[in-house]
């Protein structure tokens, strides 16, 4: 197994350590018992996706985001999946970026 295998595999171990990952995966575990609340949750996911890819007027479909997340986090059951999940997504996230920050792929694009 090559270094960067290895290393891919202790990230991995690491991030299923961490206590971000152990409240995310609790959560889901609770969040799964309400197959109402879960799909109130991934439905709230998918149209905050399809806005961040959409280029669309943002003011007003941000107004309707902002309701419909009050809506569905006043449930703690899926307040608390939001919330653990989007603490998993920030540790992703900044392992990308580090990771692109460290390598040279020139991925400025003439910036």
């Amino acid at each position: 197994m090559s270094q960067v295998q290895e290393k891919i595999r202790e990230l991995i171990a690491a991030i299923q350590a961490c206590e971000e990952y152990g409240r995310y995966q609790n959560a889901k575990q609770a969040i799964e018992k309400y197959p109402v609340l879960k799909q109130s949750a991934d439905d709230f996911c998918r149209h905050k996706f399809e806005l961040q890819e959409s280029g669309a007027d943002l003011f007003d479909e941000i107004d309707r985001l902002q309701q419909e997340y009050m809506e569905i986090g006043s449930n703690p059951v899926i307040w608390e999946y939001l919330t653990a999940e989007n603490a998993c997504c920030r540790i992703l996230r900044q392992v990308n970026w580090q990771l692109l920050e460290q390598l040279d792929f020139g991925a400025d694009f003439g910036t």
